[in-house]
């Protein structure tokens, strides 16, 4: 009943617990292309998981973390019921 997870979703856990690597070593550890990972790290920073702290530089945003959450627990809830 595994689901395959998406790239974005590799590269924010794997973000999660190496908060130093940026879009190069992650696509060399997740043997992705550099692209798409790139590509996954703007996305993360546009849906305000991560924010940018400088060219290919990112930082995870704990509020935008903490919201997104919130608001998945409120639709799970709302799905319960």
């Amino acid at each position: 009943m595994s689901e395959e997870l998406s790239l974005k979703d590799k590269v924010f856990r794997s973000f999660l617990q190496d908060p130093t690597l940026g879009p190069e070593q992650m696509a060399a550890k997740l043997d992705a292309k550099y692209n798409s990972v790139k590509d996954a790290f703007a996305k993360l920073a546009r849906d305000g998981l991560l924010q940018r702290s400088g060219r290919g530089n990112y930082e995870p945003n704990y509020a935008g973390i903490v919201i997104h959450l919130m608001d998945r627990i409120e639709a799970l809830e709302k799905q319960a019921k």
